[in-house]
């Protein structure tokens, strides 16, 4: 976190799109306004250097592909009040950063074993003041909080049953598994499927998406156990 951040708020202002939140059923309050063009200002000045976006020329859409898209657990499956939240290879902060910005409440702990991407996270946390956020940088194998949480969610972190067998030591019996996914995923499904009653994980609910006009028939995954 080497360079001013001037510049970079000035672009974070043009990537902050109101009426695409505002199609989404969102309306932050100023203080939230000015807490999501910050996180997008420290995501553009530090997406170089820490190679925080997937495509390092994708910031022209660094605010629909990602901070919209980040929002989908909460828009579509929602958490329950006063929940904490465990994310799966944090990168950049999706999607757990946005969500946080809109939902105060929930408590969050980030995992990345990136070093760079997890010097990232701390530096938001402190940027932004956000004491309910902790982060971890380690594989999540490795990591081992000091109680169960009430979801675990990840952007793209490998196949759905991967996923479900990093999520599951993790989980409140009651707990909750949401997963993003952007292809067909028809041999995933299966694989959960046939594994049901060995792995004790289940598909709980699928919901189809779209991000506009940009990208088109993105799915969100819950699991649960069975």
């Amino acid at each position: 976190m080497s360079e001013p951040t001037d510049p970079f708020m000035a672009l974070a202002r043009q990537r902050y799109e109101s009426k695409m939140l505002g199609r989404l059923g969102l309306s932050p309050e100023p203080e939230q306004r000015d807490l999501i063009v910050a996180y997008l200002s420290l995501v553009l000045r530090d997406n170089a250097a820490a190679e925080l976006l997937p495509d390092m020329g994708d910031d022209a859409h660094l605010f629909q592909r990602h901070f919209c898209d980040s929002l989908q657990p909460l828009l579509l499956f929602g958490f329950k009040k006063g929940a904490t939240v465990l994310d799966i290879g944090s990168g950049g902060g999706f999607p757990s950063i946005p969500i946080r910005l809109f939902r105060p409440d929930l408590s969050f702990m980030l995992v990345e074993s990136c070093k760079k991407k997890a010097e990232f996270l701390e530096g938001v946390k402190a940027e932004l003041g956000l004491d309910n956020v902790k982060v971890y940088s380690d594989r999540a194998e490795s990591v081992k909080p000091e109680k169960k949480v009430d979801y675990v969610i990840s952007r793209g972190i490998g196949t759905l049953q991967k996923f479900a067998q990093l999520a599951r030591p993790f989980l409140t019996n009651d707990g909750h598994m949401y997963t993003y996914k952007t292809k067909q995923f028809a041999a995933e499904l299966e694989a959960i499927t046939s594994n049901k009653d060995k792995d004790g994980i289940k598909i709980r609910e699928i919901a189809q998406y779209d991000l506009g006009s940009l990208v088109r028939g993105l799915s969100l995954v819950s699991l649960e156990f069975v």
